[in-house]
């Protein structure tokens, strides 16, 4: 069973407390010394977004947060000059957004909406920086997890331009198999939804491509499909489809 914080607590159910064990779930905190974590719980500010709702600092330009997804989920999207809507990925509960505003004042590249109904932990960046900068050594932790971040992005990249649409859904499955699956009976389960509309979008293709290569792979016993969930049933045959050479 999920031990994943619900998104049905309204944000005044996020205290100090329930701030502090949402920050040691994230990556980039859960080594910190517990007086460094609970700056951070303090300065956190917690709010609720309903499903579908647009969270991009865009909104609020003056506004600098880095922001840790404390239950549900969000989705990385970006537009088009035609207005064509492409999700670059998609976030849960514990990871961590806009990690780059650390580091420079600028404007994101890419959207952020609730891609289920959320809490998310907002840390302003002028006082996460204060922090970070009264202990240096923290500062390898932000640099470490950026890096980590910078070569996932490229593999990914190339895993989802190059080779066949299978392939392609192929790379992306697993790669979200690996960052949100959760252990389930007869294999790993994609622990968020996925339309295939999501899907047809973090690929450019339509839901009916989507569909039959979904459905193949169903049938293969690589996956198993209910409804928008999807659990991968055999990893292996699923890395090999992604590096399958055309």
């Amino acid at each position: 069973m999920s031990t994943r914080p619900q998104a049905n607590r309204s944000p005044e159910h996020w205290g100090p407390d329930a701030r502090l064990r949402a920050l040691r779930l994230c990556p980039l905190f859960r080594d910190w010394p517990e007086a460094r974590l609970t700056e951070v719980a303090a300065i956190a500010r917690a709010r609720s977004y309903a499903r579908g709702t647009d969270i991009g600092t865009h909104h609020h330009p003056r506004s600098r947060d880095v922001i840790i997804v404390a239950a549900g989920g969000v989705e990385i999207s970006s537009a088009s000059a035609e207005g064509k809507r492409f999700v670059l990925g998609l976030a849960s509960a514990p990871e961590v957004l806009a990690l780059v505003l650390l580091l420079s004042d600028v404007r994101l590249p890419y959207d952020f909406r609730a891609y289920a109904d959320s809490v998310l932990l907002h840390l302003p960046c002028d006082a996460l920086t204060a922090i970070l900068d009264a202990e240096p050594i923290l500062w390898r932790d932000v640099a470490l997890l950026l890096c980590t971040r910078h070569g996932d992005s490229l593999r990914l990249l190339h895993d989802q331009t190059l080779g066949t649409l299978e392939q392609r859904m192929a790379a992306t499955l697993a790669h979200l198999g690996r960052i949100h699956g959760i252990a389930a009976d007869g294999g790993t389960e994609l622990g968020l939804r996925l339309p295939q509309e999501q899907l047809g979008a973090m690929l450019g293709v339509t839901r009916q491509s989507v569909n039959r290569v979904l459905r193949d792979m169903e049938r293969a016993g690589v996956i198993a499909i209910d409804y928008n969930r999807i659990t991968i049933r055999d990893a292996a045959a699923l890395d090999g489809i992604a590096a399958r050479v055309a």
